[in-house]
């Protein structure tokens, strides 16, 4: 890109700049790294290039000038609502709705009170109280108006008519009831009309959360339930939250005609096969609408990487060699343990199946019986044809509507026969145009 355009500064951001500054600035590939939060950032270095003015003294951007590494302070958090409207223009939004079969995202928030280990949101916060661009962790959450959020959605919906549903993607929709309630109040009056998808927390979750959502139009909930072991989510993620309150709250979704989604992990810190099987367990027991697994990732940065490291868990060959999040573990488990995470991480689903009370649950038990009791060699050619046979088996199971789950739309995603067979009807009906499904290979 350097030769091509010689004249046109580089600038690189986000997550992992914010996390690691120091070893993406170090690396010195791009002219500038911008840490945090970059609106006001960008449109500063913007201008000074055009008027030739110095850019070394710009809040958030990190560079290096004749061998010299210049590191600016973050600036405050920005107003959400001082921000320009977006200019969804810029981008092939028919292409990207043909692709994601009329479901678009949009952010309403940002900022998030937890402090998980895996994710990154208490060292920003960290970094902008010692930077000084943030006084509290307050000042992180912050909203963008609801009437502005209905005149986007409004706006985009008389631009583009194939839009089908709308992802709310933030980190945390639901931490404040009253806000929800406004919103769902306004979303039901604008007369939108767009089905809607939430993350939410098992902690901030009720029935009084659930109803309104439900009434406003919202289909989906999505949950970070991570590991179904107490000791799991204490010691290793840092999430407070009781196996009471993950039923609770999956309950209370599930009464108000919500379809439930969570987010799980296998192979964290110190996590044992019966951790593993508690996580398993209480996916089998509350009967969530679907399930996505990924294996546990230390990210620079964050207290994973740091809980990895100081307990010297992470295998660095592994480490260098990893693509993805789905299919290995770069922690040193040992080969028993690995092969374990690789056949749970392929047929996630069967083994939640197997643990059900489903007329199902005895075919995928004696699958399970059959994998868990494959060699490695063996584990490898069957892996190659599993999720064919994932299908296969669904298919019939569809035909007879019995209760089970089957990797649909992702290679990591359990989905309940109930949302598959709902689909398929609202597809017959010409409701629905798609959903986003993906090969199986």
């Amino acid at each position: 890109m350097r030769e091509a355009f010689p004249d046109i500064p580089q600038v690189v951001g986000g997550v992992h700049c914010t996390m690691v500054p120091d070893e993406v600035t170090a690396d010195n590939h791009f002219d500038y790294v911008c840490v945090g939060e970059g609106d006001y950032a960008m449109l500063e270095l913007v201008e000074r290039l055009e008027n030739d003015g110095d850019t070394t003294t710009i809040p958030n951007l990190r560079m290096i000038r004749d061998g010299v590494t210049i590191a600016n302070p973050v600036g405050p958090f920005p107003d959400l609502n001082e921000l320009p409207l977006k200019d969804y223009e810029l981008f092939d939004m028919g292409h990207i709705l043909n692709v994601k079969s009329g479901w678009l995202s949009i952010i309403t928030s940002r900022g998030c009170p937890y402090k998980c280990t895996y994710c990154f949101n208490k060292e920003i916060v960290d970094l902008y109280k010692e930077e000084g661009g943030a006084k509290s962790a307050k000042e992180y959450l912050r909203h963008y108006s609801i009437d502005r959020i209905l005149n986007e959605i409004r706006h985009l919906k008389e631009n583009y008519p194939q839009i089908e549903t709308v992802i709310f993607d933030d980190d945390l929709f639901t931490l404040n009831r009253g806000y929800v309630e406004k919103f769902c109040e306004a979303y039901k009056e604008s007369g939108i009309n767009l089905r809607f998808v939430v993350n939410a927390h098992f902690q901030q979750f009720n029935d009084e959360m659930a109803r309104p959502l439900a009434e406003a139009g919202c289909n989906i909930v999505k949950f970070g339930l991570e590991s179904g072991s107490q000791r799991v989510r204490k010691e290793v993620l840092w999430r407070f939250m009781s196996n009471k309150k993950i039923e609770d709250g999956m309950a209370a979704a599930h009464r108000h005609g919500l379809h439930t989604s969570s987010f799980i992990m296998l192979g964290l810190p110190t996590e044992t096969k019966e951790e593993i099987e508690e996580t398993l367990q209480i996916c089998a027991d509350t009967q969530m609408g679907r399930f996505r697994w990924a294996i546990f990732y230390p990210f620079p940065g964050t207290a994973g990487y740091r809980i990895s490291k100081e307990l010297d868990l992470i295998d660095w060959d592994k480490w260098e060699g990893m693509g993805n999040y789905f299919d290995a573990s770069c922690l040193k488990f040992g080969a028993e343990h690995d092969l374990y995470l690789d056949k749970i991480g392929t047929v996630c689903n069967w083994y939640v199946n197997s643990r059900t009370d489903w007329e199902s649950a005895p075919t995928y038990r004696a699958l399970v019986d059959q994998i868990d009791a494959m060699n490695p060699d063996e584990w490898r050619e069957f892996k190659l044809t599993a999720r064919d046979k994932d299908r296969e088996i669904s298919e019939r199971f569809l035909e007879k509507r019995i209760p089970h789950y089957s990797i649909r739309y992702a290679h990591v995603m359990g989905v309940h026969s109930d949302f598959v067979l709902w689909e398929r009807e609202q597809l017959e009906a010409g409701t629905i145009k798609g959903r986003v499904t993906y090969t199986l290979d």
